[in-house]
């Protein structure tokens, strides 16, 4: 981590955290990676908590990871800012309030006319999806600034594809993670294999050669 980052990092109290994760939770909708453009602008740019960098590592771990993705970002944020044990007291107390909201708006859905279930659904849907996609752009941009665009595109048509043609249940976002990242594994280290035998059979004909030098005088 960057010095620069160090010191303008701000130490949270619990209970600041704790009304983080209320807040949050009630004014997001959605799930996932819908949430994660509310709990960038408030933990990254507004209270400077974490850094890009691992506000982006936190995303990361999220979609590789299998269970709620909400829960797994709370909880990144809480560990990184209040420690383990604190961490763990703050996301249960932060999350019961949602979930008993959660409850008690199932249990009233019953008493209110479908045709105005299905306009509050339009409009939420549409709020996901435009900060999906701005979100998305954000990354997208910082993508193809740290690799290649061929590549960028090639994982982009791959991930696509998978996500169009693969029926579900098969077709979890961590199996195409977890098989790139295993293609990239190899690759790698076979690359670094290649290098290293190059260098040790350039290294065995300078010795070859000074032998021979030494055995001609």
């Amino acid at each position: 981590m960057h010095t620069e980052e160090l010191v303008n990092r701000v130490k949270p109290s619990f209970w600041k955290v704790l009304w983080f994760i209320i807040f949050t939770s009630f004014i997001g909708f959605g799930g996932g990676n819908a949430l994660l453009p509310i709990f960038k602008r408030y933990s990254v740019d507004k209270y400077r908590w974490l850094s890009e960098k691992e506000f982006e590592e936190n995303v990361i771990l999220t979609n590789v990871l299998p269970g709620a993705s909400v829960i797994e970002a709370l909880s990144y944020i809480a560990f990184k800012t209040l420690g383990f044990w604190k961490a763990l007291i703050v996301i249960v107390f932060g999350v019961l309030p949602h979930v008993i909201f959660g409850f008690l708006i199932f249990y009233f859905t019953q008493y209110i006319p479908f045709k105005y279930l299905f306009v509050i659904e339009v409009a939420v849907l549409s709020t996901i999806i435009g900060s999906l996609i701005v979100f998305v752009y954000n990354y997208v941009r910082k993508g193809l600034k740290a690799i290649k665009q061929w590549l960028w595109f090639l994982l982009f048509l791959i991930t696509i594809l998978y996500a169009l043609f693969v029926p579900a249940p098969y077709n979890m976002p961590v199996i195409i993670m977890v098989t790139i990242m295993v293609i990239f594994t190899i690759v790698y280290f076979s690359r670094k294999k290649i290098i290293r035998n190059k260098k040790n059979h350039k290294g065995d004909l300078i010795l070859s050669s000074e032998d021979h030098s030494k055995g001609g005088k």
